[in-house]
């Protein structure tokens, strides 16, 4: 029987220097807004270094850890596989496309950013922004057990950022070791 076309091919071994550097550059080159969607399918689908499940731990603990998700995953990924010099390799490569752009886009921005299209097209990309963010956390949502535990952590998350507009520190220092010890205790007795 043949696996489902949703269900992404166990993770291949150790990638080489050169694959991890390409990798990461084309995650920088297509991760426009919602870069984890972008790296979920260059990690998972497409080079397949991590499987489904990895990919979701990898980006849990990157997302609490200070930084950019993208940015920790791609130290922690490189280091896994080839030391202090992957991270470099894994970084370096992440941030040079976006980095050329970047500049390019800001002197263009500082050109033209009086012109009223200009600034109609920022406010209509702040729109598209938060719809990036919405389909992100729902493609990664979708690598997570659904355990009451994980819905519970999910939705209290949803409450005390999205709703009650706390700092983001307050789920790192509650929700996130309540989830953890749910899991890891919590999860033996089931």
């Amino acid at each position: 029987m043949s696996p489902s076309p949703s269900i992404s091919p166990p993770a291949i071994g150790k990638p080489s220097l050169s694959d991890l550097s390409s990798g990461f550059l084309l995650i920088g080159l297509i991760g426009f807004g919602g870069i984890a969607q972008s790296a979920q399918y260059v990690m998972v689908e497409r080079r397949r270094w991590l499987s489904p499940k990895e990919f979701v731990e990898l980006f849990g603990v990157c997302a609490i850890l200070p930084g950019g998700n993208i940015i920790n995953a791609s130290v922690m990924l490189g280091d896994r596989h080839h030391g202090p010099l992957g991270s470099l390799v894994c970084l370096l490569s992440l941030l040079l496309a976006p980095l050329a752009l970047l500049l390019v886009v800001a002197l263009a921005y500082d050109t033209f950013s009086y012109l009223p299209d200009v600034r109609s097209a920022t406010a209509g990309g702040a729109s598209v922004a938060a719809g990036l963010i919405f389909g992100t956390a729902a493609r990664l949502a979708k690598g997570v057990e659904p355990t009451i535990a994980s819905i519970a952590a999910g939705l209290a998350t949803f409450l005390v950022v999205g709703v009650l507009r706390l700092p983001i520190w307050v789920v790192v220092a509650t929700i996130a070791p309540l989830a953890i010890c749910w899991t890891m205790y919590g999860g033996r007795r089931a």
